[in-house]
C-alpha cells in the first residue's frame, strides 16, 4: 500500500504539488490517510476513525512506511531509470507515458533533495 503511494507521488505528481521540505507531501499523505481510514471503517476493519488511528493503523506508521518506500523508489530510479532521462520544456505525445522524474528537471531535483533529507533523517 505505502509502496503504491510512494510510486504515485514520485512518478505522477507534478513538481508544483510537492516541496523539498516535505510539507506538501505530508498534506497528500494526510488526505490519503483520511480516505483510507474512512474506508477501513466502512468495511468493518474498525468501529471508527479514532480506533483506526489509535490501534489499527496509526498515521505515524503510514509515514514511516511511505518514507521507506520512497527511498526504495529512489534506489530504483537512481540505479536504472535515469539512463532514459529526457528533459522536455513542454510535454509531447511521446512523454505522456513517462514518469515525472524522467521528463521534468524540477521533479528530478525534488526527488534527489527529498531522498537526501530522508537519508539524513534515518542516518541519525
Amino acid at each position: 500500500m505505502s509502496q503504491d503511494v510512494a510510486h504515485h507521488i514520485t512518478s505522477a505528481v507534478s513538481s508544483s504539488a510537492v516541496s523539498r521540505d516535505g510539507k506538501e507531501e505530508a498534506e497528500l499523505l494526510d488526505h490519503y490517510y483520511s480516505c483510507l481510514s474512512k474506508a477501513l471503517v466502512k468495511f468493518g476493519v474498525g468501529k471508527n476513525e479514532k480506533e483506526i488511528e489509535e490501534s489499527i493503523f496509526p498515521r505515524e506508521i503510514l509515514q514511516k512506511q511511505y518514507e521507506t518506500a520512497f527511498l526504495d523508489v529512489c534506489r530504483i530510479v537512481f540505479a536504472y531509470a535515469w539512463r532514459r532521462w529526457k528533459a522536455e520544456p513542454e510535454p509531447t505525445q511521446e512523454s505522456f507515458n513517462r514518469n515525472a522524474y524522467n521528463k521534468s528537471l524540477a521533479s528530478v531535483l525534488w526527488l534527489i533533495t527529498r531522498c537526501h533529507v530522508l537519508l539524513e533523517k534515518y542516518e541519525r
